[in-house]
């Protein structure tokens, strides 16, 4: 069994006192030492001491166990507290050497991105899905002190920006994580999950990130990202109507290239459109708004929607597919597409089926909106840098 997976407790006596092998000692200096960078020469040359109980460790490097520190006496000492001091010490080093040498010390956690391409052109972002971003701490932060206390909190570590406004704590949890009250504060914290040495290896490696399970963000909040990203090459689909010349409405889930490329091969024949996030709204509601608003407008629409004589079919198909009939006419008495309107020589526009239509959108962009800032309201896992 490795050291470096586990602390082995290995008992003593009967006393059921233990001895507890550890990789990390301290020198008469007080730096940390790790028993892999040791050789035999150095054993002899120094005194180590313990990083949890500062009592004398021996250096035990023989060529059959696995080499590690031990202390040199039969004493109390916690691996609870070893791990937590360890931790706080093992992130103060490594940090300051990183400050020191010039060196990034990375994290890497969510932030939203969002594609500008055709905002000049169509006036939309595309919010795209988030994505993990790497930062590097030391571009924000040039001050770190350890058991530092911040209002009514003392933090394991502390990182203090250049401006001294702007600060992170860092919580090495071993066995209890970070109170509630702390997580409500709004302080930025960075949680570290530690069981046994090796999960001081995010540390030691200089990166932290979203993807290592035992790594916590909190109260982060990233400022959205703008730029091209999609060059052209838009992904994200929308809601895309047409009203043409004959006062046909038709209904596309089409991507911001392919509603370019629609735009320019028909542009003598489509008279208006509209491009639509999609949203929790049913195909269905949204062919019928636009068909709304486009009559609302005095546009020439026809279609069966809002013609006096409808009546629903009960089907949801409809739009280019004609062989879908949600509309049953009392006219004429056929089931019918709703575009059938287009030919038809009996269409009456009613208005109140018009206001019915924009009076149940309102009522749904009500309950959109509300569900929405609900979502956002819970995305707290983000934070916006500054210095």
């Amino acid at each position: 069994m490795s050291l470096w997976k586990n602390i082995l407790l290995t008992k003593w006596d009967t006393t059921q006192t233990m001895l507890i092998k550890y990789q990390f000692a301290k020198d008469e200096k007080g730096k940390l030492i790790d028993i892999n960078d040791l050789d035999v020469n150095d054993r002899d040359d120094f005194k180590f001491y313990c990083v949890g109980c500062g009592n004398e460790l021996i250096a035990k490097l023989g060529k059959i166990k696995i080499h590690h520190f031990a202390h040199k006496k039969v004493v109390a000492c916690s691996g609870e507290t070893y791990l937590h001091t360890l931790g706080k010490q093992l992130f103060y080093d490594n940090f300051t050497e990183c400050l020191t040498n010039k060196k990034p010390f990375f994290i890497e956690i969510y932030q939203k991105k969002i594609c500008i391409h055709y905002e000049q052109e169509f006036g939309i972002k595309c919010k795209l899905s988030r994505s993990v971003t790497k930062f590097d701490l030391t571009k924000y932060f040039d001050k770190i002190s350890i058991e530092t206390r911040e209002g009514s909190f003392v933090a394991d570590v502390m990182l203090t920006s250049k401006s001294e406004k702007d600060k992170v704590f860092v919580e090495i949890a071993v066995t209890h994580l970070s109170t509630e009250e702390k997580l409500n504060s709004n302080y930025r914290i960075i949680e570290i999950e530690i069981a046994n040495e090796e999960d001081f290896a995010p540390i030691r490696k200089k990166s932290l990130s979203v993807y290592d399970s035992k790594v916590k963000f909190r109260n982060f909040h990233t400022k959205e990202t703008c730029a091209s990203i999609c060059d052209g090459n838009c992904s994200v689909l929308h809601n895309f109507l047409t009203l043409d010349n004959e006062g046909r409405c038709l209904l596309k889930q089409c991507n911001l290239k392919q509603i370019k490329s629609i735009l320019t091969k028909q542009k003598d024949r489509i008279v208006t459109y509209q491009i639509i996030k999609i949203d929790g709204r049913s195909y269905f509601k949204v062919f019928k708004t636009a068909i709304a608003t486009f009559a609302e407008k005095n546009l020439k629409i026809k279609n069966c929607y809002i013609c006096r004589y409808h009546a629903d079919n009960n089907s949801n198909h409809f739009f280019e597919d004609t062989r879908r009939v949600p509309i049953f006419c009392k006219f004429l008495k056929v089931k019918c597409n709703s575009n059938h309107a287009v030919s038809c020589n009996y269409f009456r526009l009613e208005y109140n089926y018009v206001s019915e239509i924009i009076q149940e959108q309102q009522e749904d962009e009500i309950e959109l909106k509300e569900y929405y800032q609900s979502e956002s309201d819970e995305d707290n896992e983000d934070y916006d840098w500054k210095e």
